[in-house]
């Protein structure tokens, strides 16, 4: 049988294809011996556990690595939820008359005590989603009671006091309903501070413990204006009071803005103590 011969490629002629006479007798031995090795010893396969580890690795998931399960101290109380529930519902249904009320009831349409009563409607629903779970806030569930506390307070100074009195005049049917409003909104605004305080005074003990050295500070301090409220302030009954007394009075006033000053020191750090502490950041290291 004849041997096929390999045809040259266009443009190439017959003299440059490489023929095994051209090469050395010791070159064309190594390569033969070469081919045959890489024959005989092959690589090794990989294994059916190195693929396993591999695919392991490969989808080990690093998003969750740095987390950390949630505990009891992260999740508000349910009862505390629920009454923030209540008072949500309370808040908002006693500002439904005023809305309906602030449109027709005053010869036209009262804008500022519409929009109040509209904001405080909107507050409460708000936060009412918040106590349900429907809004996630983690942590700041008080900051959220918060929240709504301001809104009611302001609202309550500018929407009732001021323009619900002035819309209001001196309806006999209305007038009264005014003031007893805004005395039921500021025990709702009491309500909420005690539920965030509660809140978060439960996720560290120490928080009662400086509120307690807070109240203790403040004692000296109500005492004294009780005091200056009943009998006035000691040695300015004369026309003209001494100078030992007038020393007298700007100490004992020093020494109780000293009290005050530490009593809220505490108590904002009663609240402060509560948070959690923040995790050093490691500095990059300098090459």
């Amino acid at each position: 049988m004849a041997r096929r011969k390999n045809r040259p490629l266009q443009g190439q002629s017959p003299e440059s294809e490489p023929s095994s006479a051209n090469i050395p007798l010791d070159a064309y031995k190594s390569s033969n011996k070469s081919t045959h090795d890489a024959d005989h010893h092959p690589k090794p396969a990989r294994t059916i556990l190195s693929l396993h580890l591999n695919q392991t690795l490969d989808h080990t998931p690093t998003t969750h690595m740095n987390t950390t399960p949630p505990t009891n101290l992260d999740q508000t109380p349910k009862l505390l939820r629920t009454l923030t529930l209540v008072l949500s519902v309370l808040t908002g249904a006693s500002a439904l008359p005023w809305v309906w009320m602030a449109i027709g009831e005053f010869g036209g349409f009262a804008w500022g005590l519409f929009g109040f009563e509209l904001i405080v409607l909107l507050g409460c629903i708000m936060t009412a989603l918040v106590a349900l779970g429907k809004v996630q806030v983690g942590k700041a569930f008080p900051l959220a009671l918060a929240c709504l506390a301001g809104t009611l307070l302001v609202t309550a100074v500018f929407g009732l006091y001021v323009d619900a009195r002035a819309v209001v005049g001196d309806n006999p049917g209305l007038a009264p309903w005014v003031m007893r409003t805004l005395k039921f909104r500021l025990l709702m605004i009491l309500v909420l501070c005690l539920l965030g305080t509660l809140d978060v005074y439960r996720r560290d003990a120490r928080s009662w413990g400086l509120v307690f050295k807070s109240i203790l500070f403040l004692i000296p301090v109500v005492g004294a204006m009780g005091w200056i409220k009943l009998k006035g302030i000691p040695g300015t009954g004369a026309s003209e009071p001494s100078p030992a007394s007038m020393i007298i009075v700007l100490l004992g006033g020093l020494v109780l803005g000293i009290f005050v000053t530490i009593s809220g020191h505490l108590l904002i750090r009663s609240y402060e103590i509560a948070l959690p502490e923040p995790s050093p950041k490691k500095s990059p290291k300098k090459s």
